[in-house]
């Protein structure tokens, strides 16, 4: 299992000390604030400005005939619609001003899509079924930058419109009321980053002509949308949300209260990490699964009694989306293993018949945190395949999908995240086209951002509080990464009832002092008592019976002391070869093993039955503790990969191998990895 290049940031130690005596915070903060572009007077100031002084609304686009044509409609009695999204962002966009609205006195309605019968976005159906309720504006919140027909046909339905939405605007905008999206290119917003429940907030505050009661009844829910949907946590991002969590932590809304109450982290400190690990995913869960309407009535909930009934039913979805996330994972796991030749692409491409579409980008961004690399999941429909794509920072998928428009049915969306949709008998000319894309890119591989270097006695919960004066942690402002180096393990030890998750007892050399750690989701970790390793480790606070104590997540591991440049070549040079593109006659001599080195990894898995098959940078490190460029990690991949389909090692279901009794002598040249590394010789490739 490839793991990310570690990236260890340069210390500005003379600024943070500046920093750090400017605005009297701890010189740790200092530092880390340095490391996320906190490095002007100005960046700062607006950083620790906590004034209750916000933007005039009123500076966004078209503001002014936003509020005047919804004034009218709510003065005149005219029936409007809130048209959200089924998404997080686009519940609490519509919870926002549905509910100011209907507090206003107005006619007011809401409708969300459905995510496989709507798609994203206005629709001509989704217009016919509002005019079907007598609506006469529609207001368009988290959505409708792009609905260029759309706003047509809701004119020709007599009808009009008013978008507000945060998205980048097309080649054509609407032609409507009003547009207010901060992202305009011909209005020069003071900030643009707001995420659409922001947009939504800010209309309040303008229709209300005071920031001040617009704040203090729906900062909650703005900030729940905001680090849901990953906008930037700078500028007035990061005051919607600090002020949202003093909300949450003093007066919970009897639908959050519910929710906080399944996701089993009611009584305890809401913070980011709340919203972004139990509030959020179940409201999500309800537009993945079912009808988004479900979350909204949830959040719209003033009754404690019935929202305890709504959170169960929201909480259902969610274990439901936790079930057919995990089966399609699996599934697209299976196929990939058996396909090393698609896994090994720069971009993974996968489908199944009947996929549910509502968790695909779930899945696609699972699978690129197992193999490190775009990855695109497709659903196959019969007479059309749908899809969605994630993406590795520094490699646009929308522009890689763009080199295939000709084939595509539709697509959209940015660098990191798109969707598509594309008849199935083009799928595979697909996949080959855009990995040719891809093979005339530079290169990326993942990295992890370290902020610094700790030793493991340092990590207390002084530390974190030390940290928590830059909080809210987010998109633009990450929670803090340390390196542990060069740390003895003491104990590895199992926990859940299937093993999956690992805790891990550890001391630096030299100390007696023992620290614990906590790995979600390894199951293969094939570390033992008495190695020495390097780790990532982040931090967070326990709340258990009133008493409060530090976490330690660890994020990645390492044998110590291990070169990544050479690894991140070596991951680099075996897809190549499994990929089946050309090798130089240095590349194939590098990854050929010999009859030797074949025995000296055959005795190491004799010795230690049971390692992980994808633990094979362990194995390696093992065979060849000190840095040897001359004994390549992939060599040890292909030495696997052949004794593999040689029969010479099995896996069990867990991965784990284990080495059948070999009754007769086996000719290595016959292991399908070795002929296309001999293939490559013959072909001139070698030479």
């Amino acid at each position: 299992m490839p793991r990310k290049k570690w990236t260890v940031q340069k210390l500005n130690k003379d600024l943070a000390s500046t920093i750090a005596e400017r605005y009297s915070i701890d010189p740790l903060s200092a530092l880390l604030l340095t490391q996320r572009g906190f490095d002007t007077e100005e960046k700062l100031d607006e950083f620790f400005d906590d004034s209750e002084e916000w933007i005039d609304p009123f500076l966004l686009p078209d503001m002014d005939k936003a509020v005047e044509r919804i004034n009218n409609a709510i003065f005149d009695g005219e029936r409007i619609c809130v048209y959200g999204d089924y998404d997080c962002d686009g519940v609490t966009s519509t919870t926002i001003l549905y509910s100011y609205l209907e507090a206003q006195g107005a006619d007011v309605t809401y409708m969300l899509p459905e995510r496989e019968r709507d798609g994203y976005g206005l629709s001509k159906g989704v217009v016919d079924r509002i005019a079907a309720t007598g609506t006469k504006l529609i207001v368009t919140v988290d959505n409708g930058i792009s609905a260029v027909e759309e706003a047509k046909y809701i004119a020709e339905k007599g009808m009009e419109l008013v978008v507000t939405d945060h998205h980048l605007e097309g080649d054509v905008l609407p032609d409507c009321v009003a547009i207010v999206d901060p992202h305009r290119n011909d209005w020069d917003c003071p900030f643009e980053d707001y995420a659409g429940c922001g947009v939504a907030l800010k209309l309040c505050c303008a229709m209300e002509g005071s920031d001040e009661e617009v704040m203090a009844e729906f900062a909650d829910i703005a900030a729940l949308g905001t680090v849901a949907d990953m906008v930037p946590l700078v500028g007035e991002n990061r005051k919607i949300v600090l002020y949202g969590l003093r909300l949450l932590n003093t007066y919970q809304k009897p639908g959050i209260e519910a929710i906080l109450e399944k996701a089993g982290i009611a009584g305890k400190t809401v913070d980011s990490t709340s919203i972004s690990f139990g509030i959020a995913p179940r409201i999500n869960a309800a537009g993945r699964m079912g009808s988004a309407e479900k979350a909204l009535d949830l959040l719209l909930a003033d009754d404690p009694e019935s929202a305890v009934d709504m959170a169960e039913e929201v909480s259902v979805m969610n274990t439901r989306r936790h079930n057919e996330e995990d089966k399609i994972f699996n599934e697209a796991l299976a196929y990939l293993q058996e396909h090393p030749e698609v896994a090994h692409l720069p971009i993974l491409v996968v489908s199944g018949k009947g996929w549910h579409e509502g968790v695909l980008g779930i899945v696609a961004s699972k699978l690129l945190e197992r193999y490190l690399r775009p990855v695109i999941v497709l659903t196959d429909k019969g007479d059309l395949c749908k899809g969605s794509a994630r993406s590795v920072e520094g490699f646009s998928i929308y522009d890689a999908m763009n080199s295939c428009r000709d084939m595509l049915n539709t697509f959209g969306g940015h660098e990191l995240a798109a969707g598509m949709s594309i008849l199935p008998e083009r799928l595979e000319e697909f996949r080959e086209k855009v990995n040719e894309y891809a093979y005339g890119c530079a290169s990326v591989y993942p990295e992890t951002s370290i902020d610094c270097k700790l030793n493991p006695a340092g990590l207390s919960l002084d530390l974190l509080d030390s940290i928590q004066m830059i909080e809210p942690f987010g998109t633009g402002n990450a929670s803090p990464v340390f390196g542990l180096y060069g740390v003895l393990l003491d104990q590895v030890q199992s926990m859940g009832s299937d093993g999956r998750h690992k805790r891990l007892t550890f001391h630096k050399e030299g100390s007696s002092l023992s620290v614990t750690g906590i790995f979600f989701n390894r199951p293969e970790l094939p570390f033992q008592r008495g190695d020495k390793v390097d780790l990532v480790v982040t931090l967070g606070r326990n709340e258990f019976r009133g008493k409060t104590s530090l976490s330690i997540y660890i994020r990645d591991i390492r044998p110590s002391g291990v070169n990544d440049d050479a690894m991140v070549l070596s991951e680099q040079l075996f897809d190549k070869l499994l990929a089946g593109r050309p090798l130089t006659g240095e590349e194939a001599s590098s990854l050929e093993p010999d009859r030797n080195y074949f025995a000296g990894v055959y005795r190491y898995l004799k010795a230690h039955e049971g390692v992980p098959y994808s633990a094979y940078e362990y194995i390696h490190h093992k065979l060849h503790p000190v840095e040897n460029p001359l004994t390549p990690l992939c060599k040890t991949q292909v030495t696997l990969q052949a004794m593999k389909e040689l029969g010479l090692l099995t896996t069990d279901d867990e991965g784990r191998i284990h080495l059948p009794s070999q009754k007769q002598k086996v000719d290595l040249s016959d292991a399908p990895i070795l002929e296309k590394l001999q293939g490559n010789r013959m072909n001139g490739h070698g030479s």
